[in-house]
């Protein structure tokens, strides 16, 4: 029996519904003001439908969260913003958290080094904003700089396979401009300038041999 299974399969119960948020009035311009009528009235039925749908009993909720975490890992502060979208509250949604946490379906461990792998493959970031990302994902502090910490043996490379695309765009462009642009390409990024400084060196003599050669 898979972990999803095993999830569903243990005893539910329904939880009380969270509050609607009233829908609120604004002000519109005259030519658009039947255009923000229309969207007002359907999101005043749409708040409406949310109030008199029944709250979600728990097995329900971990449906929702297991159709959630069936594209990618999901971290805890995203699993628990999807469940109280849908209605559940926060007692609810521990107790949906739980039982994921309990069948390994939800680790903000595993998550972290996911994303940290994810991004070091197909778009290299520096440690800064990689930790940086993971904490709007709700990783804690210390979890993620521990997941980012392997990066900085990388760096350099990650920094070239970042900025070599952008150096080609860049080719024609005096060196001077050349260098302002590709270090604050890779300062974005979230890499040192102890990093950036060779990187963009390394770059632009490439740039110059093929010119030459």
């Amino acid at each position: 029996m898979s972990a999803a299974e095993l999830v569903r399969r243990q005893p539910s119960r329904p939880d009380a519904p969270s509050a609607a948020a009233p829908a609120t009035r604004r002000t519109d311009a005259p030519g658009a003001a039947k255009g923000r009528r229309a969207s007002a009235v359907r999101r005043a039925r749409r708040v409406g439908e949310r109030a008199e749908r029944p709250p979600p009993t728990l097995n329900e909720a971990v449906d929702v969260a297991l159709r959630y975490l069936a594209s990618r890992p999901r971290s805890e502060r995203e699993v628990r913003l999807r469940l109280r979208r849908g209605g559940l509250d926060d007692a609810g949604i521990d107790r949906v958290l739980d039982r994921l946490r309990a069948h390994g379906l939800v680790d903000d461990a595993a998550f972290a080094h996911y994303w940290v792998e994810q991004r070091q493959t197909f778009r290299p970031r520096g440690g800064r904003l990689l930790e940086a990302e993971l904490r709007r994902h709700g990783i804690a502090t210390e979890l993620a700089a521990e997941a980012a910490e392997p990066t900085s043996e990388t760096a350099a490379e990650d920094a070239y396979r970042a900025a070599y695309k952008r150096a080609q765009q860049l080719r024609g462009l005096d060196a001077r401009t050349f260098r302002t642009r590709l270090g604050q390409f890779l300062a974005r990024r979230g890499f040192d300038w102890d990093v950036v400084g060779p990187t963009v060196e390394r770059l632009w003599d490439e740039g110059q041999r093929t010119r030459d050669g």
